[in-house]
Formats: structure tokens, sequence, C-alpha cells
């Protein structure tokens, strides 16, 4: 359900006329990606009906080209990306709708949990946010060792019920004219890593994937943003065109394809929030907030 306060709060900010100034005018030529990772089909969909009369939906692969070639004159107004994070078994209920507004959706998924019963580490039932973050913050040894000691939880284990979406699924997917891409093979916080584990979280995601859909896997989405500098020179090895970060902001043609900022869609935003954090202004607040702190 959406937080009615601050779908108010939105519904203020909106009345405004600056989320519309930004989409129409400053964001006009320049790309916007949005991301969700599980949100209800019914939220989707409304999401959805709206950015298609307001927004031109764009291929991952015409926003590589066109970084590539730094040349945006190809790409429509206000072109928008959708993306979906992790590769969610709840992803699958949305494909009717992908199809049916024909968004050519990015699903960067975790390569090591779809197709299986292994579960998200950051799903587990007996961990809570707070032990989420603290785990987020430690070195990824330290992470994997304190989920096996107090959890039994190891990235291989096969649970009796699956997290992610199937190999059937992720097909479906790519039918309806989806994209997969990685979300490295099993969703460490890669600046916390060693080098090896996070070549290995890079490259083996994308081989893996590959092998899976026999399709190429070129784009990458980082586990809350690439904050590392050696993250980069992972992908460059592991040969990927394009990686999204969390960071706010929009895509021009001087933008780094290996540093592409977004805009996170809330999984259960109402309508009035959604426009407000797809036009940036939401991020933008947040950041205003966040400097005076």
């Amino acid at each position: 359900m959406p937080n009615w306060k601050n779908e108010i709060i939105c519904l203020l900010l909106r009345v405004t006329g600056i989320p519309w100034l930004l989409r129409e005018l400053y964001a006009r030529h320049k790309v916007t990606i949005i991301n969700y990772h599980d949100p209800a089909p019914d939220v989707f969909e409304k999401h959805m009906q709206l950015f298609s009369r307001s927004y031109s939906f764009i291929h991952i692969a015409d926003l590589a080209a066109a970084l590539e070639e730094k040349d945006f004159s190809d790409l429509p107004a206000k072109p928008l990306l959708v993306t979906l994070d992790d590769g969610h078994k709840g992803n699958a209920r949305l494909f009717g709708i992908i199809k049916k507004y024909k968004v050519p959706a990015v699903l960067y998924v975790t390569a090591g949990v779809v197709n299986s019963n292994r579960h998200f580490w950051f799903k587990l039932t007996n961990l809570n946010k707070l032990q989420i973050d603290n785990l987020k913050n430690i070195p990824d040894d330290e992470r994997r060792e304190w989920l096996k000691g107090n959890l039994g939880h190891e990235d291989d284990r096969e649970y009796k019920t699956s997290h992610a979406l199937s190999l059937d699924e992720l097909r479906q997917a790519i039918s309806i004219g989806g994209t997969i891409a990685s979300h490295t093979l099993f969703h460490p916080e890669l600046d916390k890593c060693s080098d090896e584990v996070g070549l290995k979280e890079c490259s083996e995601s994308r081989s893996c994937l590959e092998a899976l859909v026999g399709k190429p896997v070129q784009h990458f989405a980082y586990p809350s943003g690439g904050k590392d500098e050696r993250t980069k020179k992972w992908l460059i090895q592991a040969g990927y065109r394009t990686a999204r970060t969390i960071h706010s902001g929009w895509i021009t043609v001087e933008s780094n394809p290996l540093k592409l900022p977004n805009f996170g869609i809330s999984d259960n935003a109402g309508i009035n929030k959604a426009i407000v954090q797809t036009s940036g202004l939401w991020d933008m607040i947040k950041n205003m907030f966040k400097s005076k702190k």
C-alpha cells in the first residue's frame, strides 16, 4: 500500500509544476533510468500506463550505442529506460504489463540465485533491517561467515522454495522484449569484496547467465551502487558495455557508460510519488536535506 503521507507531499510537489518542467524541459533530451525491485502488478501497471503517455520507452542497446557514439540524436524525446533489480520471482507477474505497454525492460538478475532454490541473503526471514544494514558495511568474508554461523546460510544452499525467476521465466522475459543483465552472482557489496571475489562476482555472473539464456549479457547493475574504482576494472575485464549504479541523476552524452545514474522508484509508490520520483525531484530534495546535516 502507498504511504499516504508521502502521496500527499508528492501531490503538492506535483501541483507546483516542477516535475513537469524537469521532464518536459530540463530532461527532455537526457535519458532517465528508473529502477524497481518487486512491485505488485497493479502498482506497476498504473506506472507504465502513465509513463507510456509522458515518456518514450527505450531499449538499453540503443542507450549503449548512443553513449558509445556520443550522439543522442536518434533517441526520442524524454527517453525512459525501465529496469528491475535482483530477479525476484514476483517479476514474472509483470510480464503481461511489460508486453501490453511495449516496455523494453532490463532485468538485472542475481545469476547464482535465479533458476534455483537458493535464497537472496538479504531476504532471509531471520534478518531484520538493522542486521542487513550492518552486514552490508563489513568485509564480505565476515558477512558470509556471520550468515553461515548464525543462520546456516551459504550462497549455494538450496531451500524448499525459490526466491528468484526460473529459466523459463527468464526466457519469457526475453520473448516479450526484455533484456537479461547481470547483478552479480550472489549480491555482495562489491566494495567490501577482495579482488578475487569481486572479479568472480562480475565475470562469472555474465558467463553463467549467457549459458542459461543462450544470449549475450552485456549490461550490469551494481548492488547498492558502484563506490569502488576497482569495480570498474572488473567490469572492463568482464566485457560489459554498461553498468547502472543507484546514484541519482540523468544520463547525457558525456556520462560514463560504466557509472550510469538512475532514480529509484518505491515498489509501493502511488501515482503522485512515481511522477515525482521519476522526474528527479524526490532525490533532489533528499540530497538537499542530506547536505544540511
